[in-house]
């Protein structure tokens, strides 16, 4: 199987590196992320897999519709009017949307939400962490941590406290950018003389390429649809 890869940063590279692991073969397509939608799409392929940037969006979905291909999106930082229109792109072409593809990470969503319904009066904190390279802040995968929790709870995110008061309806969220800190993402659950905390650290982007690669190949034997990674793991 051919598949077309829209980005050569980290993710992209890293994807290119071990397609060949699985058998399959991997096409970069050209992007510049130096002027707004500037994608083009040379060879001739079966599926796309994008880590490029929003500015991309656009046309990726238009050629994904007009050859029908399946396409994997993993870049983050989209506007909300974007993720709009990833999901309605499903129902052309199979799609899978994901901020992050390690297994861990999804299970972390899973557990954050159930301790926060169990913990209803607890006060909760968001800490992530990326290599200095990285563009958004917070994360994609804190963006979905923080998603899950306001399943559970009412809660809004803050950013910076300043003089805000701390009450149990807020969420503290902390981004921090240093080194080459491939991703690390935590929630604090604290109460008086008690603190529960959930963590996933990742040592290196393989994992996150690993779980795309196999997120393509899933996707490639889907309907027409939009998909999260849950849809393929049955998590």
């Amino acid at each position: 199987m051919k598949i077309g890869v829209i980005g050569n940063g980290k993710m992209g590279q890293k994807i290119q590196e071990i397609i060949g692991n699985y058998g399959h073969e991997a096409v970069l397509l050209e992007t510049s992320l130096r002027r707004a939608a500037t994608v083009a799409f040379p060879e001739k392929v079966e599926a796309l897999l994008d880590f490029s940037h929003p500015n991309n969006l656009e046309k990726i979905l238009s050629y994904s519709i007009q050859h029908q291909l399946p396409i994997v999106i993993g870049t983050t930082g989209y506007s909300e009017t974007q993720l709009q229109t990833i999901q309605e792109a499903g129902q052309t072409i199979p799609i899978l949307y994901g901020t992050n593809f390690s297994l861990g990470i999804l299970v972390m969503n899973k557990l954050v939400k159930q301790v926060a319904k169990t913990l209803g009066n607890w006060e909760i904190e968001l800490i992530e962490k990326h290599h200095d390279q990285k563009k958004d802040a917070p994360s994609g995968t804190a963006k979905t941590l923080i998603a899950s929790l306001q399943e559970a709870r009412k809660l809004t995110p803050v950013f910076q406290w300043e003089d805000q008061p701390r009450t149990t309806d807020k969420i503290g969220v902390h981004s921090i950018r240093a080194g080459s800190i491939p991703g690390e993402h935590e929630v604090l659950f604290a109460t008086t003389n008690e603190v529960l905390s959930i963590k996933h650290e990742s040592f290196s982007n393989q994992i996150f390429a690993d779980g795309a690669i196999k997120a393509t190949l899933w996707l490639k034997d889907q309907s027409v649809g939009f998909y999260h990674l849950e849809d393929m793991v049955n998590i």
